[in-house]
Formats: structure tokens, C-alpha cells, sequence
């Protein structure tokens, strides 16, 4: 209701409709749609002219105000289905998922029932080891979370603007105001986006520009009115046609927000304004037919419902869905939404005694939310007590007994190919698993106490000084990579102790041993989002010029190849071409007078290792993989051959995890903590194997 003429706009009700079309059929991946996401953008103008527009009517008819009866309405509007919603996901989550996965959800809906979703998804994104983690049913929260903060702020903004000045038309002080927030958001946007591409996508102060455009349509209504009526079924039927183009012409490979972000706002404010120029004619022909409208009406549950229906399904299933199985998704999230919008929404909304007694409201608000984080904290705590057992931890640093000769250190290397070979016979869960699934989720060789700090991140250009082994050892070697040579440190530490060799770590989170130029892919799925990466190479340069200093005896390459997170100028993986070039020239770079190079072969990987054993634990072979699909996806014949043809050593560590088949558990322990990593405590089950490679490699035999 933003028109004096109407109480009722079905433009922007038909607006709705094709905003959370977009989405979803972005969502859904029907070709073509990747831009869907702006549809949020189209929401986020639309609320901020409807939201101001109230704001307005209310001090002109009542002459004041009322922030409780504000927050009332928002929270008999929003709360009650985003609540329902939240609380179904996190259950659902965990019947589906498995209770590794529910757990990590159920923390991000704790996030989101106190409005902080965005917040949370931005600081989990920028974060190394969540880099390629599936998107979380929840995440979709983020652009609500940015509303709901729109909410709490700008009636205290308003109310702010109009005690100042009281002889300065309110009009003029709220455009003023609109007109520096949007420019200051929008070149933030604009930064933002080319130096942190998480923060810009989620950060209120990135999209506020978007809400104020928004603002400033309803503020200046009366001057719209002005404007020549032929030109208001232009600006709607143009600015429909570019919200549509754009969905066809951004995709996820987009720098977003960012300047790409004004093309859908901008189209979103034509097609309000057109349709406050000229009531009834442009675009709302359209717009106005019944589909819309109904669509328009569930917009805000079909909203709330399709993203954890898609990723519940998909993430369950293991895999990437068909697009007619998405669709049939979508019908069914349609249908929730329907009865979502009849048996939640409308019966709060308009119940009288809530609309009579706006604090009423405010506490029923609260306490929904209140709700949903306790469910959500009480969900982790039942499945953590559940799940947790008194079983041994994964040492910090290897200090069992050393091989006593070579035989006996041949006899462990057979011990480790003979338990490889033996692990596809293995069906149910060992009861002596080590470590438990709980903590094979974190069981990384470069956490704390052991190797703290020696895995530096992103934004760092040196390493501090990380010895292992015997640092008073007759060789050095030096480890160089990322965090693909860091899950090694524990093996390296006891061949090294056994050895008695001094260990230097060199690591980088993110950061190959190569010399390439990449960009950084953030995420999996419609909301991928990709930024640059600059401090590797920097990183990269320092550390090849630390090796030429400590002139050691053997330097190991290790590094994560082939990673999806990786990607060139075209937002695709890294070429094969590309990485076999790279490595060269690092290792051509290492010009320390008679030192032995190797490069350390990956780890065999697929996705989904540790929530599929959740999901499996009395038929663990549902989770195996068969060796060449494991390992297909590496690069590591590429560094084999780039090795051979630079005279150094190639060390595959694959035997170490698959026979003809690739498995998640080998003897009682747990290979993988997620799919790129392997668990600290099954690297210091291999440091002998290790070490038997090593040897030969750095004594030159």
C-alpha cells in the first residue's frame, strides 16, 4: 500500500511473483537462470519502498509513529513461518543428513533465529577449511537476516531525521539522508566486492543501497506523480524486461554485488515507479493476471521452503539432482507454501488480539525465535551426548615406539597394504573406531597443540619458524604446500624423529606449491562465489626464497591438485596444462645447490566421506569408491610426469588408501575428515610407509 489513489499495488504483489520465480528457478538449475539470484535484490527495493511508504502514511495520518506497533506488524509477518520453517529444516537435517551434517546446521539456525544469518554465513565463507563445504539449508536465511536488520535500524533513522530540523520538510531530510547512505553503500558494494566477495555478497552495509533506492521511491511519490503519464508504461515495461534480462545475463561467475548489482535494482525502481506514474497500465497488465498474484501472495513461504527442500534432497541423495527432479521439489515446496501461507502466516498476521495489543505481538515474536535457537541448541546437545564416547584422542605429534630395524619397518609398510587390502570386507562400524565420527570431523594433523600456527592463513605473507622432528638432525628437509602437505606433518614429524632429520614446514591455507595465478571459488552449488587471491603468490615468492636460503637437503611438494576451489580467469578449475606449468616452474625456482626434490602425490577423494558413514555404519561400503572415479579427479598423473621430466622424485601415496577400491575406514580408523583431507590419526598410522619413501629420496640412494 503505497499509493494514496490505492491501498493495494498488484504490480508489486506481481513483482514478487517474479522475484521468487527467478530465485527458484535459479535454485532448481534450469538452464540459462543462473542470475536468478537477483531476485533478492528485487525484494530488498521493493521492502525498502514499502516499509518507508508505511512509515510515511502512519506520521501523516497519525502524526507520530509507533515503533511498537512497527515491530509488531514485522514480527506477526515474518516470525511465525521463517520460525516453522527454521525449526522443520534442523530436524529434517538431521534425520536425513546424519548427525555430523544436522549439527553443523543446527549451529548456523542458531545464527539465524536472532537475525544474524548473514553475519554468520560471511564469516563461515571466509573461512579456509569451509571453502568447498556443501551450502547449508539455512543459508538462503541471509537475505531475510538483511531485512530483518533493515527493520530494527531505519524506524530509529527515520524517527531521527524527523525530530531534527522539525521546520525542514521530512521529505527533504529523508532524501538527503537516503542519498548518502545509498551512494556510501553502493561504492562500499563496489570495494567490498573486488577485495572480500563473501563479506560484499552477505553485509547489510553492502546491500543497504539497495533497501534505500527503494526508500527513496517512496519519499518521493508526490514528485513521481508529476511525471508526464506516457512515461510510466515505459519505465514498467522496461524495467520488467531488464529484471528478466538480467537473470539471463549475470551467472554465478558474475562479481556480485558489486556494479553488476545495479542493473536488477535499477530495473526494480522503474517498474515501482511506472506503475505510480501511470496506475494500471504498463507492466501491471501483466504482472496483475491471477498467476502472479497468487504466486506474489505465497512469494515470502515458497521463498523460505524451496532452498532446504533442493539441498536436503540433493545432499542426501550424494549428488547433484536432475532438473526434473528439482522441479517436482519445487512443486512440492510450492504446496508447503500454500498451506504455510493459510495455516501460519495469515492466522498471525491477522489475529486481533495480537493486532489490539502490539507488545502482545513483539513477545510472541520473540518468543518464536527464542523457539527456534532452543530447538537448534538443544539439537547439538542431545546428539553430541549421544554420540560422544570416552575413546582415545588422536596424538599430537607421533611418540609410539620406532622400527628397530628395516626389516621391521618393510613389515610395517606390508601391515599398512595388507589392512588397505582387507578394508573393503569391512561392513559395520568397528566399535574401537578412532578417532569417532564426532571427532574425525576435526581431527586435522596442523591443529592445536600440535603444528599451531604453522599452517598460516589467507591473508598472511610469511610463516613463523615450524621445526619438527629432531631439530639438531643430521639432514633438513623442507615440506612446502598447503593444507594437503600440512595434514602430513605428523607423519613427517616420526620418519623424521626416527630419522633423525630437522623438518621445516612451509604452508599456506589455500595456497599450492605451484606457481600459478588463481582465483578463489568459495562454496558449491547456485551461490558459488569466486574472488581474487593475490597473497598466495606473494607467499609463494617468500617461501621459495626462505628454501634457497636454508640451502636444505630435500625439499617435498605437496599440494591439493585439481581442487575445485581453484579456478582460472573463465571460473573453471585450473587446467591441467595450466598446473603441470606451474609446478614446473616452482620447482625450477628451487635453485639451492645439490637438493633433492619430490613432490607428494594427493590423497584419492570423493564427496560426502564422513556423512555418508554417519548415514552407513551397518554397510560402510555404500561409502567406497572405486580407485579410478577417487582418483580421477587429481592431477597427480600430471605431477608424476612433471617430476620425471625435472629429475625429481614422485612419492604416490595411493596404495596407502585403495586397492582396487577406495575406502573411508581402513582396520578400525577413519581415513578421511572430509573429502580433500586425510584424519591426522590414520597420517600417523602411515608415517612408516612415509618414511620408507622418503629415505631413499633424501639420502640419495
Amino acid at each position: 500500500m503505497t499509493n494514496d489513489e490505492r491501498t493495494f499495488r498488484p504490480d508489486i504483489e506481481g513483482l514478487r511473483a517474479v522475484a521468487v520465480a527467478l530465485v527458484v528457478l535459479g535454485h532448481a538449475g534450469v538452464p540459462g537462470i543462473e542470475g536468478g539470484y537477483i531476485g533478492v535484490d528485487v525484494f530488498f527495493v521493493v521492502s525498502g519502498f514499502l516499509i518507508t511508504g508505511l512509515l510515511l502514511r502512519e506520521r501523516t495520518s497519525a502524526g507520530s509513529t509507533s515503533l511498537p506497533g512497527f515491530y509488531a506488524r514485522r514480527a506477526r509477518r515474518i516470525l511465525p513461518a521463517a520460525s516453522v520453517v527454521l525449526v522443520v529444516t534442523v530436524l529434517a537435517s538431521y534425520q536425513w543428513l546424519g548427525f555430523l551434517r544436522g549439527g553443523v546446521i543446527a549451529e548456523d539456525g542458531k545464527w539465524t533465529a536472532v537475525f544474524a544469518a548473514n553475519l554468520h554465513f560471511a564469516s563461515e565463507g571466509t573461512q579456509y577449511l569451509n571453502i568447498l563445504a556443501p551450502p547449508s539449508p539455512l543459508q538462503h536465511y541471509w537475505s531475510l537476516a538483511v531485512e530483518e536488520q533493515f527493520y530494527l535500524v531505519w524506524p530509529l533513522v527515520f524517527l531521527t531525521v524527523a525530530a531534527i530540523a522539525p521546520r525542514v520538510s521530512l521529505a527533504g531530510k529523508l532524501t538527503a539522508v537516503l542519498a548518502l547512505i545509498a551512494a556510501a553503500s553502493f561504492a562500499w558494494s563496489v570495494v567490498q566486492t573486488g577485495s572480500n566477495v563473501t563479506w560484499a555478497f552477505f553485509s547489510p552495509l553492502t546491500r543497504a543501497w539497495e533497501l534505500a533506492v527503494g526508500a527513496l521511491l517512496a519519499v518521493g511519490l508526490t514528485q513521481l506523480r508529476r511525471v508526464p503519464a506516457g512515461l510510466g508504461p515505459v519505465l514498467s515495461w522496461s524495467g520488467l524486461a531488464a529484471i528478466v534480462g538480467s537473470a539471463f545475463l549475470l551467472d554465478n561467475g558474475t562479481a556480485f554485488p558489486g556494479y553488476a548489482a545495479a542493473l536488477p535494482v535499477c530495473a526494480t525502481a522503474m517498474v515501482v515507479a511506472g506503475g505510480t506514474i501511470a496506475p494500471r497500465r504498463g507492466a501491471e497488465r501483466v504482472l496483475g493476471l491471477p498467476p502472479f498474484q497468487v504466486l506474489g501472495k505465497w512469494s515470502y513461504s515458497l521463498y523460505l521452503w524451496h532452498w532446504p527442500i533442493l539441498l536436503i534432497a540433493a545432499q542426501h541423495a550424494g549428488h547433484s539432482l536432475t532438473l526434473g527432479q528439482n522441479l517436482g521439489l519445487v512443486a512440492v515446496a510450492f504446496g508447503l507454501a500454500a498451506v504455510t501461507h493459510y495455516a501460519v502466516e495469515n492466522p498471525v498476521r491477522y489475529a486481533r488480539p495480537l493486532i489490539r495489543h502490539p507488545w502482545a505481538s513483539v513477545s510472541a515474536g520473540l518468543c518464536l525465535a527464542l523457539a527456534a535457537y532452543g530447538v537448534s541448541a538443544w539439537e547439538i546437545r542431545d546428539h553430541h551426548t549421544a554420540h560422544a564416547t570416552s575413546g582415545a584422542t588422536t596424538e599430537r605429534g607421533y611418540s609410539g615406539p620406532l622400527p628397530d630395524s628395516k626389516a621391521s619397518l618393510k613389515d610395517a609398510v606390508d601391515d599398512v597394504l595388507a589392512l588397505v587390502a582387507a578394508a573393503p570386507g569391512i561392513r559395520a562400524m568397528p566399535p574401537d573406531l578412532v578417532p569417532d565420527l564426532e571427532r574425525a570431523h576435526w581431527d586435522y594433523a596442523w591443529m592445536p597443540p600440535f603444528g599451531q600456527g604453522c599452517l598460516v592463513d589467507p591473508p598472511a605473507l610469511v610463516s613463523p619458524p615450524c621445526v619438527f622432528g629432531d631439530p639438531d638432525g643430521s639432514r633438513t628437509v623442507v615440506l612446502l604446500g598447503d593444507s594437503h602437505a600440512a595434514m602430513w606433518l605428523i607423519a613427517f614429524d616420526a620418519a623424521a624423529k626416527s630419522l633423525h632429520w630437522k623438518v621445516t614446514f612451509l604452508g599456506k591455507a589455500g595456497c599450492p606449491a605451484v606457481s600459478i595465478s588463481f582465483l578463489h571459488a568459495l562454496g558449491r552449488g547456485p551461490q558459488k562465489l569466486v574472488e581474487a587471491y593475490p597473497e598466495c603468490s606473494h607467499w609463494l615468492n617468500y617461501a621459495i626464497d626462505r628454501i634457497n636460503g636454508i640451502s636444505p637437503d630435500a625439499v617435498v611438494l605437496a599440494s591439493c591438485n585439481g581442487c575445485e576451489y581453484m579456478v582460472g580467469a573463465d571460473r573453471e578449475v585450473v587446467t591441467k596444462s595450466a598446473w603441470a606449468a606451474g609446478l614446473r616452474e616452482t620447482l625450477n625456482r628451487i635453485t639451492t645447490p645439490n637438493v633433492r626434490k619430490a613432490v607428494l602425490g594427493d590423497i584419492p577423494r570423493w564427496a560426502g566421506t564422513l556423512d555418508c558413514l554417519v548415514t552407513n555404519e551397518s554397510n560402510l561400503q555404500a561409502c567406497s569408491k572405486q580407485v579410478g572415479p577417487a582418483t580421477d579427479a587429481t592431477y597427480n598423473d600430471v605431477e608424476k610426469s612433471v617430476a620425471t621430466e625435472a629429475g625429481a622424485a614422485y612419492i604416490d601415496v595411493t596404495p596407502w588408501f585403495c586397492g582396487s577400491v577406495c575406502t573411508v575406514v581402513v582396520g578400525n580408523m577413519v581415513v578421511y575428515t572430509n573429502e580433500y583431507h586425510v584424519t591426522a590419526t590414520y597420517a600417523s598410522h602411515l608415517w612408516e610407509a612415509l618414511e620408507s619413501a622418503l629415505e631413499p629420496i633424501v639420502d640419495g640412494n
